[in-house]
């Protein structure tokens, strides 16, 4: 027979998952405004250069990021089977971080790379040399890792996470408790003052006792 989870343990669980979640999130939102590819075009005496941040190459990485790290917040509001669910989406946020920053590999093409830099820098005539990319893929590769550890988070909280209580439960137990001993000790002078009056009826000298 399976012995159920000391509350130490899940509370170590609750804490990993949230961590992992918070921070790998986070640090894919950060990673995402670097440079991850650059772009430069020759031109008559001159090169123009274009720095292409993540969240320009790949915008769906940083929206799943966002979704992972608003799952923090879901996992602290929710409990049971609806937790169960919110884990699952982060482990697909997770995997689907991996997939977009795999796909961030590559350079971008030459089409796109034109419109970029048309864009940006109107200067740089559509008759100019077809641009060369450079690919900074240590960024990719850290959002890859980054989806990675979303992904372990959500299984976590997928598997484990019904078993943890609200993280407000335990202030509220708290609280409850420390309402009940206030209670009790306005209700204990209040019988005593009972008492005394019920011996000075009888005739009785409280005091003798």
């Amino acid at each position: 027979m399976t012995k159920p989870a000391r509350p130490g343990r899940r509370h170590a669980e609750y804490a990993l998952a949230l961590v992992l979640d918070l921070v790998a999130a986070a640090a894919a939102l950060l990673v995402g405004g670097r440079s991850w590819q650059t772009i430069t075009t020759p031109l008559a005496n001159r090169a123009d250069v274009l720095q292409v941040s993540g969240r320009t190459v790949d915008p769906a990485s940083t929206a799943l990021a966002l979704v992972a790290l608003a799952g923090v917040v879901a996992v602290l509001a929710t409990r049971g089977i609806a937790r169960r669910l919110v884990g699952a989406v982060i482990g697909l946020a997770g995997g689907g971080l991996v997939w977009r920053a795999s796909e961030s590999f590559g350079a971008i093409g030459i089409g796109r790379a034109r419109r970029l830099v048309a864009d940006r820098h109107r200067t740089v005539g559509d008759a100019a040399a077809p641009p060369h990319i450079d690919v900074h893929v240590v960024w990719p590769v850290l959002v890859a890792v980054c989806g990675v550890l979303v992904l372990l988070a959500g299984l976590l909280i997928t598997w484990r996470g019904h078993r943890w209580g609200a993280m407000s439960t335990r202030y509220e137990n708290r609280s409850l408790a420390a309402d009940a001993a206030r209670a009790r000790a306005e209700e204990n002078p209040q019988k005593a003052a009972a008492s005394l009056w019920t011996a000075l009826d009888r005739g009785e000298d409280p005091t003798s006792r």
